[in-house]
C-alpha cells in the first residue's frame, strides 16, 4: 500500500546548483606544485659572506649545494648564516708545522659520517668562499686537510666579471 508524499516533500523548492570550490582548490593546487617543482634553484644557492672580499672572475659553471667553509683572515670559518664557528684559528694555520688543520679536519669528518649515517651517498663536495688577501700556504693546508678527510671535488666561490 503506498502512502501519500508528506507536504513538505510536495512543495520543497528545488535549489540551484552553487559554484563548487573543492574542484578549484584541486586544480590551484596541482599548478602550484607544478610551477614549484619546475622552478628553477641555480639563482640563490649561495650567499657570499659578510665577513669576505671575494676575488673576481669569469666563470661558467652554476652552483651546486655542497658543505661550505670560509677562509678569513683570522682562520677557518663554518659557513653559518650568523654566527660562523672557528675551525682553525690563525695560530694553527701560521704553524709551518701543520700541514693538516686538526679543527677543519675533524669538522669534515663529523661532515662526511653525518652523510653516510644517513644513508646518502657521500659526494665528496665541498665549497670554499676565500678571501683575496689570503696567503697561498693557508690555501694549500686548506686543500691538503680536504683532501685528506676525502672531500675530493673542491669548488670556489667568485664574483662573476661579466666580459
Amino acid at each position: 500500500m503506498a502512502f501519500a508524499p508528506s507536504k513538505g516533500k510536495k512543495n520543497k523548492k528545488k535549489e540551484e546548483a552553487g559554484l563548487s570550490l573543492n574542484s578549484m582548490m584541486d586544480m590551484m593546487t596541482i599548478i602550484l606544485l607544478f610551477l614549484l617543482k619546475s622552478m628553477s634553484t641555480s639563482g640563490a644557492l649561495i650567499r657570499p659572506s659578510p665577513y669576505l672580499e671575494l676575488p673576481k672572475a669569469e666563470r661558467i659553471m652554476e652552483p651546486k649545494k655542497a658543505v661550505a667553509i670560509l677562509i678569513t683572515a683570522d682562520g677557518v670559518l663554518e659557513d653559518m648564516e650568523s654566527d660562523p664557528r672557528v675551525l682553525s684559528a690563525r695560530a694553527e694555520i701560521d704553524d709551518p708545522e701543520n700541514v693538516i688543520l686538526p679543527g677543519l679536519e675533524g669538522f669534515l669528518n663529523e661532515n662526511r659520517e653525518f652523510v653516510l649515517k644517513t644513508g646518502r651517498p657521500f659526494k665528496g663536495e665541498i665549497t670554499i668562499q676565500c678571501d683575496k688577501g689570503v696567503t697561498y700556504d693557508w690555501l694549500l693546508k686548506v686543500i691538503n686537510t680536504c683532501g685528506q678527510t676525502e672531500f675530493a671535488t673542491i669548488d670556489f666561490v667568485v664574483i662573476k666579471v661579466e666580459t
